[in-house]
């Protein structure tokens, strides 16, 4: 029988309602879940918190999601980030996988879709451990 590995999630994104639902859902199978809604928040975050999992809106209103995210995996190696945008593109996706992004999530999204994500960014930080 596999156990669910839980860890600490960093979530980042403008709309509200979008950062709710995820927090209630990641909490929901055992996360702890950190909501910011801009991108100087999140990099502010991640100098005083350590995350697991970071997932990143693309769009925000302050600082490009790629730019965080670029940031976040500089100063944080090991922690593995997800982007989520409602504007996918071929080149988008490339850029994030030359970032080493370990999920690129297109909107709308299942919310299962995103939760696996989560799960296969803390087996691949935690050394492919089930």
């Amino acid at each position: 029988m596999n156990r669910r590995l839980t860890g600490s999630i960093l979530v980042i994104d403008d709309d509200k309602s979008a950062r709710l639902l995820l927090e209630r859902v990641l909490k929901r199978v055992g996360h702890k879940v950190r909501l910011v809604d801009n991108g100087q928040q999140g990099l502010d975050a991640m100098a005083k918190e350590s995350f697991d999992v970071l997932i990143c809106d693309r769009n925000l209103p302050d600082v490009d999601g790629m730019e965080v995210l670029q940031k976040a995996h500089t100063r944080h190696p090991t922690m593995k980030t997800v982007i989520v945008t409602g504007s996918p593109t071929a080149q988008l996706q490339s850029s994030a996988e030359a970032l080493g992004i370990f999920a690129y999530v297109a909107k709308p999204f299942a919310l299962t879709e995103l939760v696996s994500a989560c799960e296969g960014a803390l087996r691949a930080r935690h050394g492919g451990a089930s």
